[in-house]
């Protein structure tokens, strides 16, 4: 029975329409303390829809990290720059192993994260994984991918200053 519903569950992810909402207006909570190490202090990143899954058709940036994490902290804050950088573009999930998950965050935990944090994960719209890492992760290396996931999607990148000279 429990093949029966990964697999429904599955279906249900792969049929949802592309106008689904992801994470949006994303933020870092404020007052966020890096000084410490191992504070529990809520969830890092605030916004709207953030118990969303992916979206097909589209870029999908995932990111999974536990509120105590230093290390997911500071990939917290890139992961918002990223976000303000590539909205509208790339869909992006983030998944906050501390507190109670929607499905179709346990279906992308089971699938790509080991609870080890903080942990990346960038699909090409067709759902293909083009980066897949655990640990921080510069903001210009994810650009590279993002940027990567967009050409391979179709999406184009954003222009740089030296195009727009």
């Amino acid at each position: 029975m429990k093949r029966g519903g990964a697999a429904l569950v599955a279906a249900f992810l792969l049929a949802a329409p592309c106008g689904v909402m992801g994470a949006e207006n994303l933020a870092i909570k404020p007052g966020l303390d890096y000084s410490d190490h191992n504070k529990k202090q809520g969830p890092l990143i605030t916004g709207d829809h953030m118990d969303e899954g992916l979206v097909e058709g589209m870029p999908n940036y995932i990111f999974f990290y536990m509120e105590k994490c230093y290390n997911a902290k500071r990939q917290a804050l890139i992961t918002v720059h990223m976000y303000e950088k590539y909205k509208g573009r790339v869909h992006f999930v983030v998944v906050n192993l501390d507190k109670p998950m929607s499905q179709a965050q346990k279906t992308l935990k089971q699938k790509y994260c080991a609870e080890v944090v903080p942990h990346e994960t960038v699909l090409d719209k067709k759902g293909t994984v083009v980066f897949d890492y655990t640990g921080e992760t510069d903001q210009p290396t994810l650009d590279g991918w993002i940027d990567y996931a967009l050409r391979v999607s179709g999406g184009g990148e954003q222009p740089t200053r030296a195009a727009n000279k």
